[in-house]
């Protein structure tokens, strides 16, 4: 006899990702904003007071994000990452004898959370390119499933889609005992793209990094209804987020509204430069919006291979449900250069 784990987790393997360029690759496989990031965060990580614990529950962010959205503190959760926050909303709302519904091609990390939870895993998948999730085919899922949880990214990653605000809001008020937990993780490089508003059933997701292009600080944040915030609290262990990420948090919540609409510009241009290319070597964009790029090419796994034969790490999208595509995030001109020539590798040797 030996201990064994939970059958979910005994034959659960971890969800791949980018960001994990060896060295010496250029790495265009994450959707982390293209530029630096500010001087203030910067300042507030580094003189951040590691001898004491934070907060518990991170009640400073929690009350710097509530005057963001115009919520009370405690409709907040703070998370080590929007990833977390993911996972403790399976573990809060799925589990045993619960289903929950993820609208796909999708984050690999929603899958993952509600299989860790115990609970069962549906699946609705987008029609495309161009992508989209039909209300009507929604709407009969929700009805097909009653799950007690609805994982959506708006927009979508990888295909960038964002469903129609309207939409979300009716499904909501039609299925009150459903959880429509609404990644806006990228949301905020989205210019002109407005977020849900939090409500009984309805809660959101913010990541502080990406914008911001400090993923390794690991940082986001839960809006919900007290009661539903109360519940994911409960799933997650005291003092989960860092003194340094509470700091360069507080402060990024801060100089965001003022820094936002320059760093929108700014990703949209080099998108465009990206994109454009792409076009001048033959490669087809079915979707871009963000920091992200989705191009198709055929044999994903065989072109990510060769890319990274010629110096570049891109993101097979076959994991996520697209195994004809790769993702590609959005950086600086400077590497473009390094893209050009790594296409033209990849594109040869088809």
């Amino acid at each position: 006899m030996r201990p064994l784990p939970r059958p979910e987790l005994l034959d659960l393997p971890p969800a791949p990702h980018g960001g994990d360029a060896g060295s010496g690759l250029v790495d265009f496989s994450t959707g982390v904003c293209p530029l630096p990031p500010p001087k203030a965060v910067l300042a507030a990580l580094r003189s951040a007071d590691v001898t004491r614990y934070p907060h518990p529950s991170a009640l400073p962010l929690r009350e710097a994000a509530a005057r963001a959205h115009g919520v009370v503190a405690d409709a907040v959760v703070a998370g080590n990452g929007s990833a977390e926050l993911l996972w403790a909303l399976a573990r809060a709302f799925v589990g045993p004898g619960r289903k929950a519904l993820v609208l796909t091609p999708a984050f690999g990390e929603y899958a993952q959370a509600v299989r860790a939870s115990g609970g069962r895993l549906a699946t609705l998948v987008a029609e495309g390119p161009p992508f989209r999730w039909d209300a009507e085919r929604l709407f009969a899922a929700l009805g097909a499933h009653r799950p007690s949880l609805v994982f959506v990214g708006r927009p979508s990653n990888p295909c960038l889609a964002l469903v129609p605000r309207q939409t979300l809001e009716e499904a909501a008020r039609a299925h009150p005992e459903t959880l429509f937990a609404v990644d806006e993780a990228y949301l905020p490089l989205h210019p002109g793209e407005e977020g849900l508003t939090p409500g009984p059933n309805v809660a959101l997701v913010r990541s502080l990094t990406k914008v911001l292009a400090l993923p390794g600080v690991r940082l986001g944040y839960l809006v919900a209804s007290p009661e539903v915030a109360r519940a994911v609290r409960a799933a997650l262990p005291p003092w989960n987020v860092s003194s340094p990420a509470l700091a360069a948090g507080r402060v990024a919540l801060e100089v965001l509204p003022l820094l936002l609409p320059g760093i929108q510009a700014e990703v949209t241009r080099l998108r465009a430069s990206q994109a454009a290319l792409l076009a001048s070597v033959g490669a087809r964009v079915d979707a871009e919006g963000g920091t992200f790029l989705l191009v198709r090419v055929g044999d994903a796994p065989g072109f990510t291979r060769r890319m990274a034969e010629a110096g570049v790490r891109v993101r097979d999208a076959t994991s996520l449900g697209l195994p004809h595509h790769v993702r590609l995030g959005v950086r600086p001109e400077a590497e473009h250069p390094r893209l050009r020539a790594a296409l033209a590798h990849a594109l040869e040797n088809v």
